[in-house]
């Protein structure tokens, strides 16, 4: 019995049993820790996953309200219609292309998305750096007026949302145009002074000339360059002509070619930047701005008196006419579209104010320039009309809408 006994304990049989146990308990243990890693990963490459796609609906959202501004920058002129803020539900140009913006990015993520951009002008107590506080409280357009905004983006995909802020500022673009004291079918001086009328002393090789599109013939019935060309002249240009249009000598010329002098992209261009900027104007203003860039009136005959003094890179008329009385000084071009094609006098200068700058009128549309101009100012610049070449250089329409550099920036949400 006592050997029996003894046999059985020392027999090894089932120890094998007990280790495959213990080897597969360990091994499982191994499996379901690198389970849980490997999910735990999978998780985290979802969330970063669906991070990444939140950050690009967020920033091609910014990429389409840019290109929206670009389109129409809300200046003055939109202090009534705002931009508001734009969703996936938004249509309009004033917002992103949102079917454009779906299709944009692949991603699985996407079949759950909402996005948002709003603009802010960068007014308040923190111009130079966005803030929630204060931005976003700011109107939807550029109020104080200084070319730059605030762009708020942010999208939100399966849970995960960014956000980017971002200073936009609109560039200007200088539109061309010859640079002339005078481009018209006729020019008529309605003064038979020996007085300057129109100064062209500031003049700079081939600009600040004057140009008819007609020719002078004895005996007209309608004054082609300055003073008529009557049959006891005989020759022209005659001294009064020449006294008038100083200096006469190599700035002055007749039969100046047909031809649009501003191409029509460049004029809706400069029309709506009028529109944005406040400053167009459907009949005849009471009264101009005293500082503008582009000012545009679209019809009628508009009369300038007073005193005053006005400054604006363009004025510009397109089936309109505008006279200048009194005292009134215009620093800036005067452009006339004509689209009608009037053929009378569609700009006048009269009274002794004075246009520094220069006037350019399309077709068969004519100048007026008569009375003292400058005549006892005492200051040399005598005239009606000035040449002043730097006032066409300031001739701007508005191009893209920018980022301004160093002020991208996301917000922790």
């Amino acid at each position: 019995m006592t050997n029996r006994m003894t046999n059985r304990l020392r027999d090894e049989r089932g120890w094998a049993l007990v280790t495959a146990m213990l080897l597969m308990a360990i091994m499982l243990g191994t499996i379901l820790a690198i389970a849980n890693f490997v999910d735990g990963q999978t998780k985290m490459g979802a969330n970063s996953r669906k991070r990444e796609t939140a950050f690009n609906i967020t920033e091609a959202a910014l990429n389409g309200q840019l290109f929206a501004l670009s389109q129409a920058w809300p200046g003055l002129g939109y202090k009534d219609t705002p931009y508001v803020t734009c969703t996936q539900a938004s249509t309009g140009t004033k917002c992103p292309n949102a079917p454009a913006l779906a299709k944009l990015i692949a991603s699985p993520d996407t079949s759950v998305l909402s996005w948002q951009t709003e603009i802010h002008d960068n007014g308040g107590s923190s111009p130079n750096f966005y803030s929630d506080a204060v931005t976003r409280s700011q109107p939807g357009y550029d109020f104080n007026d200084d070319g730059m905004l605030w762009v708020r983006s942010t999208a939100t995909t399966r849970g995960k949302t960014r956000t980017v802020v971002t200073l936009v500022k609109v560039e200007t673009q200088q539109e061309d145009l010859p640079h002339a004291a005078v481009i018209a079918n006729r020019l008529s001086d309605s003064n038979n002074g020996q007085k300057t009328l129109i100064n062209m002393s500031h003049s700079t090789g081939a600009n600040g000339f004057v140009g008819v599109r007609c020719t002078p013939t004895q005996n007209e019935t309608s004054t082609c360059l300055g003073q008529p060309y009557t049959n006891k002249d005989t020759s022209f240009p005659t001294p009064l002509v020449q006294t008038q249009l100083a200096p006469y000598s190599g700035h002055v010329q007749w039969n100046y070619p047909q031809g649009n002098l501003v191409s029509p992209a460049a004029r809706e261009r400069l029309r709506q930047r009028a529109i944005e900027d406040g400053t167009f104007y459907a009949g005849c203003p009471t009264s101009l701005p005293v500082n503008a860039d582009i000012i545009w009136i679209d019809s009628g005959d508009c009369q300038i008196r007073g005193n005053g003094s006005y400054q604006a890179s363009m004025i510009i008329l397109n089936t309109a006419s505008i006279e200048f009385l009194g005292t009134s000084d215009f620093y800036g071009v005067i452009y006339a579209i004509n689209s009608t094609n009037r053929t009378d006098n569609v700009v006048m200068l009269h009274g002794t104010g004075q246009v520094h700058g220069g006037i350019l009128v399309e077709g068969d549309g004519g100048v007026d320039v008569g009375s003292s101009g400058n005549a006892g100012k005492g200051n040399g610049e005598e005239g009606n009309l000035i040449f002043d070449d730097n006032a066409f250089n300031a001739v701007k329409s508005y191009g893209n809408a920018g980022i301004v550099q160093n002020t991208w920036r996301e917000i922790k949400n």
